[in-house]
Formats: C-alpha cells, structure tokens, sequence
C-alpha cells in the first residue's frame, strides 16, 4: 500500500511505484497526482464522524472535479468505533450523509476492537455500499477498559485512547485487507499543517497520509460552513461522552443536550477519582462540578439512578512515586499501582466493613470522591514515595498490578519489612 504513486523516471509500469511524503508532495503540482490517481487504484478515507473528514467526504459525494478517483467503486470509507461515540453523532451521520453515500454506492466499512488486548484484533461491524446503520455501540467500548481500570483519558498526555481503539484496528484492517491504495487521507485542516508533520512519524503500515483540507486551504470553520450550506445541519465535533478534549462551553451544551451521557460521564469520573482524586476529568475540575455550575439535574439524576443500579465493594490500593529523567533531560513522575478487590456487596454494607477494616488499622474514615481511610499519605513533592488506602467504590474496577513482582519488591524497598496480610479480608 502507497500513500501517493507516481512513476518513476526509467519506468511507468504500475509494477514499478515510487511513495512520496506528504511534504515532498507539497512541492510538486497536485494536477499532477490526480492525474495519477485516476486510475484503478483504491483510495482510502479514514473518517473520524467529525466535521473535518465529513466535509471532505460531502465534498467528494457532491463535486466531481474534488475527487482524486475518477469512480466511487475506486473508494473506501474506513471508520472505528470506540463504542462511546455520542448519539448525535449516530443521528447526523444516517440521517444527513448515508443517503448519499446509498446513492452513489460508497463503500463503508466500520471495525472495532476486539478486547483491549492488541492481540485479538478487531472485528468488523459493517461492510457495505448502502448504509444504514452506524454502529456506535462498537464491540469491546472503550469505557469498559477505563471502568475496569479504575481510570479516564487524561489531558496532557498522548491521545492514548484514540490510538488503541482507533488507529491500531484501523491499520489492522488495513493490513488485512488491502496491498495497495491511496491514502489514507486525514482530515487534518489547513490551520493543522504543524500536526500533520507529527502525524507522518505514525503513519500507517509505516506509508504517509495526504491531507486533502490542506490542499484545498480549507480550516476547520470553512468545513462547518460547507457542511451547514450543502447539508442543512451545523455539523457536531465527533467524541466519546467522556472525552476531556473539549472546550468547556461546548461540553456544557453538549451534556445538556444529552443527560443520558452525561450521567455517564460522571460514573466514569467518580469510579476514577475513587483510585486517585486526583483524576479529574477536566483540566479546570471535575465534571460533576461541572454539571453542578451548568444546572444539569437531569445529569446528576442519571448518575443516582445509574449508582442504584450497582454493587459496590472496598478495594485496597498501594500506589508507588518514583521521579525519573526523561530523553530530553527533563524530570518526570513515573507511578505504580496495585488494586485489589477486597469485599463486596450494597453500599451500606460495604461502607460498615470499612469501618471495620480503618479500626483495625487505627485509621480514620473520611469522604473524599467516596469513603476511604489512608494507612499512609503520600507526602507531595517528595521522591520517592507511596500511598496506601482502602476505598469504597463501585465495583467496576478489576484487581490490577502490571507487574506484580517487580511492585512488591519496590513496594517493600519503600516501606520497609513487610506486615503480614490479614488473608480473611481478601476475596479468593
């Protein structure tokens, strides 16, 4: 598979290709490639649901001088879903654009991850020139990886999330399926020239991507506008309901219009911060505050009526702090965790089993994101260090040490000769 095929200078048989970078591409004339690209050759799109892949696929549906292949037989539509995409986005897409896509035949296929392990694979949800249906229920949802793990995506670190259940079962597909194409193309717009470099260091199966909004100079509110002229409809940001890579309005309104998701959010957010309260889902707070400040009752209604719904357990947390020296020299923290499930059953029962537990510890019980009593605070600022806690939460979380051998040898340089574990409290 090519990302742009040109011929080279000794040979224009198609058995002989030459695969350009999008940069060296942005010196040569692009009449040129399309004249190139009108052959029998396949073109893939990966489109992400949002506004920026969608204006480029409305446009090639809508004006024919746009496209790079001069059929849609020649074209494949290729998306992944996370399981947690918003119900909006389900409603634009088969309400506003699969019409088209029916009409001229394009081919959609939608894949999702098969387990959170990368070596089961994906599994394909849909494949078809006449859509219906999009499948944003996904197969194994990425919410259901995060609640297992007592997490959320965390702002300031990479995209993670959209790389795991994203773009390794897309190139997985890809990989699978196809040995030679144009593309994929990216809707990276014209005001992302600076991230379209980065991207092309994790191209996929090691081939660059073309980025068609660049070319055409288009930015992300030129694609909104194309979208509400040609469509009717103001086209909303694709995103998982609890994606902390939104701007604050946007995500007020968005709860808003969707409480159902927005309860969901919260669960997601309470069962992290009942691991760390320091994991908050916003860079500026919690989202609970959040729907608090924004008077969403009907958010905070479908968390009780969603907590109701659940068992709750106490579970016993030892986290580890190392500060470490990255590449470029600069410090880093590095943490370590083990979880362990240590009862379970209604809230009231579990929250009397903890008062148990914190008296035989001579700790005390105290509400923070849920009741917890710490055999040991951690002292911030200071390297290393630890934390030991039992937690009353949901129970959502799996028992979880990455390496349990090489934690507890750390564990015991930490905190000095081991105490022996009273094994009646653990669940078998």
């Amino acid at each position: 598979m090519g990302s742009c095929i040109l011929p080279s200078e000794q040979e224009t048989s198609p058995e002989n290709i030459k695969i350009l970078s999008y940069g060296l591409l942005q010196t040569l004339n692009w009449r040129i490639f399309y004249f190139y690209a009108m052959t029998s050759q396949l073109h893939l799109l990966n489109w992400g649901m949002g506004v920026e892949s969608t204006a480029i696929l409305v446009r090639w549906l809508l004006e024919p001088q746009s496209r790079p292949f001069d059929r849609f037989q020649n074209l494949i539509v290729l998306t992944a879903q996370t399981g947690d995409e918003m119900d909006e986005t389900k409603y634009l897409c088969e309400t506003h654009l699969f019409p088209l896509m029916r009409e001229h035949q394009v081919r959609l296929v939608q894949v999702a991850k098969a387990s959170a392990s990368k070596r089961d694979g994906y599994i394909i949800l849909s494949n078809t020139q006449q859509p219906y249906e999009l499948h944003i229920e996904g197969y194994f949802p990425l919410s259901r990886d995060l609640l297992q793990s007592g997490t959320v995506p965390r702002l300031g670190r990479p995209h993670i999330c959209a790389q795991r259940w994203k773009g390794e079962v897309l190139d997985a597909w890809i990989s699978d399926h196809i040995t030679e194409a144009f593309g994929p193309y990216l809707g990276y717009n014209a005001d992302e020239t600076k991230r379209a470099g980065k991207a092309d260091g994790y191209t996929c199966q090691g081939h660059p991507f073309l980025y068609p909004l660049i070319e055409w100079g288009w930015t992300r509110d030129d694609c909104i506008e194309y979208l509400y002229r040609t469509l009717g409809i103001l086209w909303r940001k694709s995103a998982c309901s609890y994606c902390p890579f939104q701007q604050k309005q946007a995500a007020i309104s968005r709860y808003n219009r969707d409480p159902k998701a927005a309860g969901f959010t919260l669960l997601m957010e309470l069962n992290a911060l009942a691991f760390n309260p320091r994991m908050h889902l916003f860079s500026s707070g919690t989202a609970y505050d959040l729907m608090v400040k924004s008077s969403n009752q009907a958010a905070i209604a479908e968390l009780e009526q969603l907590l109701r719904q659940l068992q709750w357990a106490i579970y016993h947390v030892q986290r580890t702090y190392k500060q470490l020296t990255g590449k470029n020299g600069k410090p880093y923290v590095n943490s370590d965790r083990k979880v362990v499930l240590v009862d379970e059953g209604n809230k009231a029962q579990i929250e009397s089993k903890l008062e148990t537990i914190c008296h035989r510890h001579h700790a005390s019980i105290e509400d923070l994101h849920g009741k917890r009593c710490y055999l040991h605070r951690r002292q911030e600022g200071i390297y290393p260090a630890f934390e030991e806690f039992y937690v009353v939460a949901p129970k959502l979380a799996k028992n979880k040490c990455r390496n349990l051998k090489a934690f507890e040898q750390n564990w015991r340089e930490l905190t000095g000769p081991a105490k022996p574990v009273q094994l009646t409290l653990f669940v078998p």
